[in-house]
């Protein structure tokens, strides 16, 4: 990105790095020197095109920084492990409107709710006649969405291996009633200290839910209505059937009849 080499600064020069273990002892953050320029106090004018190219590299670093301490923590007391995602046997599916999918996360996993920290991620496919069996190379084009977590208020669940009671955290992942398939998902869990998105299931595959064809096929009100309409395209139908069968009926009598009268005028 900046064409800098990434190496360690007392490389060039002495240095005690007092200022990064003040900075990890007092606030428990983590510090990156960058330095720029040729030499020692130079004037802002013959650095400014140097600043300018590596001004981005701070926002990137704190876009994409992690907390390693906090995720140790984690790892130690195997908060991570004991923490689970719904699996598909115990998924309850409504009969109508978005799935609900819960994963349990233990108290001491200070989640952050924001939507492109910790969320769900799915995608509805169709298996084909048509596909290989490949596995689960052939959905590599499929786009994955994402949907928010929720914390369920006044609901504990239990955690893995006795690990106690957590929190539940419920995803609503929005189904259309009139969509089949099947539904991929896994989760995405980030902390408001800097973890950032633990991966659940944790080998980094995806949970699989069969979603069968929800959507009514129709209430009472129109049931009767089609009943009538059928009803009377059929009855209707008929009644002009046996109404045609009638006049043909007549006007072959009448043609007898009128046979009759003329052969009889003629024999006289």
């Amino acid at each position: 990105m900046t064409d800098y080499a990434n190496l360690q600064s007392s490389d060039l020069y002495p240095t005690s790095g007092d200022f990064c273990d003040w900075h990890y002892g007092v606030h428990g953050s983590y510090c990156y020197t960058m330095e720029i320029g040729t030499a020692f106090h130079q004037h802002p004018d013959d650095i400014a095109h140097i600043a300018v190219r590596n001004l981005g590299v701070a926002f990137y670093m704190a876009e994409i920084a992690d907390n390693p301490r906090e995720r140790a923590d984690l790892d130690l007391a195997n908060i991570t492990k004991n923490q689970k995602l719904q699996t598909p046997s115990k998924v309850n599916i409504p009969e109508s409107g978005p799935i609900p999918i819960e994963m349990c996360v233990s108290d001491q996993f200070n989640i952050d709710f924001k939507h492109e920290n910790s969320h769900i991620m799915y995608r509805m496919v169709k298996p084909s006649r048509m596909q290989s069996d490949y596995g689960p190379a052939q959905w590599h084009t499929t786009e994955w969405n994402h949907v928010g977590f929720e914390k369920v208020e006044g609901v504990d669940c239990e955690l893995l291996y006795g690990a106690g009671n957590g929190s539940l955290i419920r995803a609503e992942v929005p189904v259309s009633d009139s969509e089949t398939g099947l539904l991929h998902y896994k989760a995405m869990v980030s902390t408001l200290g800097g973890t950032k998105k633990v991966p659940y299931p944790t080998d980094s595959s995806y949970e699989v839910l069969n979603i069968d064809y929800r959507a009514p096929y129709g209430g009472a009100f129109t049931s009767l209505a089609l009943f009538g309409i059928i009803a009377a395209m059929v009855w209707g139908g008929l009644g002009v059937c046996l109404r045609l069968m009638l006049n043909d009926e007549q006007t072959l009598a009448a043609g007898q009849i009128a046979e009759e009268h003329a052969s009889k005028e003629a024999g006289s």
